[in-house]
């Protein structure tokens, strides 16, 4: 559990972390906030578009080997992103890190719901949750105080040592299995033997396709300009795909699994649960260091709240969801964090930063508790040879929410950061956090694992 979350907290980590440096670039290029935030849109974006392949390729070949792939290749992204030498290349070792990064996210859930008993999944997921979230909490204070002290480039140097540590204790410290392959419902004569999958080439071209249509729109959307030709092929390339992965014998991600009603129901809590997050680590730094008058490091203790009690909550969410059933914790969290975001739209964003930080602390205990039973009951509503498949789809939901909220923020504000926008953010994102809650009634009411 310690490997595999010592590479899984690169993705949140270097997310938060940069949300902190984010007026620190917009210095240094001479940019203005919705340009900075493609920083985050195109890393979210990269993400969901490899997402597919990930799953598809830990399914085939072993999610050992794609996690340690992802991580020595998320270690090299990194060091370009930190000798950029102009915004541009930023941005190109951005999306190397998302490509590998969505590898780290898809093994790393598929490895833990393989190797955690039904009866402590939850748990299990609420612990990798915490070990994983825990970084998400400390990265806006550490990038604080490297920005602060050394500049944003050094953002990007923390996360070599970091990813070579989690490719040391998975590859070599932790010795794989016998046989490091997928497993699978058909045996021979009682072996263990697995059937090597199949991968879905036209499937995948197809999702890579429309996900990059859908960013197209999403993004023509946040800068003003017409979107209906990048929707119209979207709505085509769906039609497409939907019919190909229909017929496939093994599809990148089978379009039946949205009938399975916890597993759609848990990707859209998900989804939207992740609009919030990336939202509000978009607005939040901006009305601390732009209208509150704060410091990176300021802001980073600000942070800390959202992401910090997430942590703290999330082994409680998960262990709770084993005895009461996925439902309950999810839909009080949800719930809860509406709250919080309805509280700083009526003012609390605009009084103090420590009244900021107090609110996004419930926001932030509402999606700790929310999290890991949502994870637990997508992959547990599969079989095992498709987690990954499942993985993969409920991580590109996942960061399409990702996308969405930096999306929204970036509308949102605009040119400028006002305190009328950063209200209309805010009160956008608890009408979110309601519809999360609402789609949380989809999720199983009983516990399914302990007796």
């Amino acid at each position: 559990m310690l490997g595999l979350a010592g590479g899984a907290i690169l993705v949140p980590l270097n997310t938060t972390m940069l949300a902190v440096s984010l007026p620190s670039v917009m210095g240094e290029f001479g940019l203005g906030p919705n340009t900075v935030s493609s920083l985050v849109t195109l890393y979210l974006g990269a993400v969901v578009v490899a997402l597919p392949a990930s799953g598809s390729l830990g399914d085939r070949f072993g999610h050992r080997r794609t996690f340690l792939g992802g991580v020595v290749g998320f270690a090299v992204a990194s060091l370009l992103a930190a000798s950029a030498g102009s915004f541009f290349v930023l941005e190109i070792g951005r999306v190397l890190q998302a490509v590998a990064g969505a590898f780290v996210s898809t093994s790393s859930a598929a490895l833990v719901r393989q190797l955690a008993p039904p009866e402590q999944r939850g748990e299990a997921f609420g612990l990798f949750g915490m070990l994983v979230n825990t970084s998400a909490a400390v990265g806006p204070l550490i990038g604080g105080l490297l920005v602060a002290a050394f500049g944003w480039r050094s953002l990007f140097f923390v996360a070599v040592p970091v990813a070579l540590l989690g490719a040391v204790v998975v590859g070599v410290v932790h010795a794989p299995p016998p046989a490091d392959e997928v497993a699978s419902p058909h045996t021979a004569g009682g072996a263990s033997t697995v059937r090597p999958r199949s991968i879905d080439l036209p499937g995948l071209g197809l999702i890579s396709m429309l996900l990059v249509a859908l960013l197209i729109t999403l993004r023509s959307l946040g800068d003003g300009r017409p979107a209906w030709a990048a929707a119209i092929i979207g709505l085509a390339l769906l039609v497409a795909f939907v019919a190909v992965e229909l017929r496939a014998d093994h599809p990148a991600v089978d379009p039946r699994l949205f009938l399975i009603r916890p597993f759609a129901a848990a990707v859209g809590v998900t989804l939207l649960a992740t609009v919030v997050l990336h939202a509000t680590l978009i607005i939040v730094p901006l009305l601390v260091e732009r209208l509150l008058a704060g410091s990176p490091a300021t802001s980073g203790l600000v942070l800390l709240g959202i992401s910090g009690l997430g942590a703290l909550a999330a082994p409680f969410g998960g262990r709770l969801s084993d005895r009461a059933g996925r439902r309950g914790p999810v839909l009080l969290g949800m719930l809860l964090a509406a709250g919080g975001l309805a509280a700083l739209w009526l003012g609390g964003a605009q009084s103090s930063t420590l009244i900021v930080a107090m609110l996004l602390s419930i926001v932030g205990l509402g999606l700790g508790l929310s999290g890991s039973p949502a994870q637990a009951a997508a992959l547990e509503s599969v079989r095992v040879d498709r987690v990954g498949m499942a993985a993969s789809t409920f991580y590109t939901g996942r960061y399409l929410g990702g996308v969405l909220g930096a999306s929204l923020a970036g509308a949102v504000l605009g040119t400028t950061v006002t305190s009328g926008g950063a209200s209309l953010g805010f009160a956008l994102l608890a009408a979110v956090g309601v519809g999360a809650a609402v789609v949380a009634r989809g999720l199983p009411r009983r516990a399914t694992g302990r007796a």
